[in-house]
């Protein structure tokens, strides 16, 4: 494990952005220091975990660390009665805030309509907003049950690490939480630089064609025109890029703490698979073969309920982002074509395919691995 005092720093930390699970929620939004602290506490863990080896071991699972991240992006509010005030009115300004953005948009549809390039356009944008405004919805109403979930895996993780003889078992199964924390981690980096190198390329097209915004959209009294409103023009480009980054951020880290929580379905059926196969192994008494018996019946029981939760919360969240990705993926494909004599154009298109493609692959290969990984049924009739 990490050293006492930086552990205690890291977990105090997260915990001041957690606190609204012991109704404590005052403390939120107080100390930019404090938030940096948040930000940085995985990577200080995996700085360590590289550094030291073995020595060190991860004091939480990722998605511990995702949800302190969404609390800081103001999107996980508690219940109304025990939630900071002020945090609440912040996360419904930045909802109102996105929801404001899309529609903008959509108004630029129906004028959009005669041309199947800049219609097509618009309809990508609008159907990836929806898409990320939809999964906040579901995250903010869902949150309990996010909850849960994350403190079950927490559970988890703490309970394997401190299992309290050394074994070659409990080796074997702290290295696999080594290994799916540094995987976990590098997944998000990842997809976090490519949501940046997105919205570089959406903010900075203006410079390189003939769009004078990021997205085309109609705000109220023309404040999008240059030419009748200078200043205006300027808050919308700002407007745009603003929103375009929050949710790009947003979408990253609610994806990953998605995909993560089948990740850990999969080290957890791991470890189950390790721990039936050695069931027995170096014990003289039937007390004990017997305790253990219980203890593993008990921990893939906690298995099935978790699993269970997770198709249900994440049900919604999955089917949306099967549909979406998959129309967007023929629709930029589509409009690719028509562009081609358009090559900013098109390349804007493809990057979106890109995305799109990216983004569907990403939960497909969370969700097959679970699958794949862990075949209990085929391990029972070996066993």
């Amino acid at each position: 494990m990490i050293s006492l005092s930086t552990q205690a720093t890291i977990n105090n930390t997260i915990s001041t952005h957690n606190s609204y699970l012991s109704n404590d929620s005052n403390t939120h939004l107080k100390h930019t220091a404090s938030k940096l602290r948040t930000i940085l506490a995985p990577y200080r863990v995996l700085k360590e975990m590289l550094r030291s080896g073995e020595a060190v071991h991860p004091p939480h699972t990722c998605l511990f660390y995702f949800r302190a991240y969404i609390r800081l992006l103001g999107l996980w509010p508690a219940e109304r009665a025990v939630e900071n005030p002020l945090y609440y009115a912040f996360n419904v300004l930045i909802m109102l805030l996105f929801g404001f953005f899309t529609v903008t948009i959509i108004c630029d549809l129906y004028e959009a309509s005669s041309d199947f390039v800049l219609f097509g356009e618009d309809l990508v944008v609008v159907l990836g907003l929806c898409l990320i405004f939809f999964k906040m919805i579901l995250f903010r109403l869902g949150n309990a049950d996010t909850d849960i979930i994350i403190n079950e895996f927490d559970a988890l993780h703490v309970k394997h690490f401190n299992e309290s003889h050394d074994s070659p078992r409990n080796r074997r199964t702290r290295q696999w939480q080594r290994s799916f924390f540094f995987g976990e981690m590098c997944f998000f980096s990842g997809f976090y630089i490519l949501s940046l190198f997105l919205f570089a390329a959406m903010s900075l097209q203006p410079l390189l064609s003939q769009q004078i915004l990021p997205f085309r959209c109609k705000f109220p009294f023309g404040l999008d025109d240059p030419d009748e409103h200078p200043m205006g023009f300027v808050c919308v480009y700002f407007f745009q890029c603003f929103c375009t980054l929050y949710m790009l951020v947003a979408i990253v880290v609610m994806d990953s703490l998605g995909g993560n929580s089948f990740n850990q379905t999969t080290l957890n059926l791991r470890i189950l698979c390790e721990n039936m196969r050695n069931l027995g192994n170096g014990s003289t008494s039937e007390l004990v073969v017997w305790r253990k018996l219980k203890e593993t019946v008990e921990f893939h029981q906690q298995i099935i309920k978790l699993m269970n939760r997770i198709n249900q919360t994440f049900y919604w969240n999955y089917v949306s982002q099967m549909g979406a990705s998959t129309f967007m993926i023929c629709l930029t494909a589509f409009e690719a074509l028509l562009a081609q004599d358009k090559p900013m154009v098109a390349l804007k298109f493809q990057t979106y395919m890109f995305s799109a493609f990216m983004q569907l692959l990403y939960w497909c290969w969370m969700g097959n691995r679970t699958y794949y990984d862990v075949n209990l049924w085929k391990f029972i009739t070996e066993f």
